[in-house]
């Protein structure tokens, strides 16, 4: 499951995977606040820590994130992805370079500094 996170800075928004994901958690959970915070004009800083709490992260959820991403690619500010999975970092880059805004990875005893990083103002 996906769980809003509440220990991040003001102006971001964070999610946490816990257990199994699957593309309904996306809908449920995090489209919803995404969907809210681009409906108020506010550009997206957005956190997803994919810890050692995570067993499995399904494709569809990921696939749902990506193509929601590319229909509101001028939303995104910047995404900031946590995570111990060697492959996440190289495929985010590859992303990144698809949409607007910064995308960076960061490994999960890097968990504040990502936080930080989303929060920092300029470039």
């Amino acid at each position: 499951m996906l769980r809003r996170m509440t220990d991040i800075p003001a102006g971001t928004i964070g999610f946490e995977a816990v257990g199994e994901v699957e593309d309904d958690d996306w809908e449920e959970i995090v489209e919803p606040v995404l969907r809210q915070e681009i409906a108020a004009g506010r550009n997206v800083r957005l956190l997803y820590l994919i810890g050692t709490g995570a067993r499995e992260v399904e494709g569809d959820a990921m696939r749902a994130d990506a193509e929601f991403r590319m229909r509101h690619a001028t939303s995104y500010e910047r995404v900031a992805v946590v995570s111990d999975e060697d492959w996440m970092r190289p495929a985010l880059r590859a992303l990144s370079f698809l949409l607007p805004g910064k995308a960076r990875g960061f490994r999960v005893h890097d968990l504040a500094e990502a936080k930080a990083w989303l929060a920092e103002d300029g470039d």
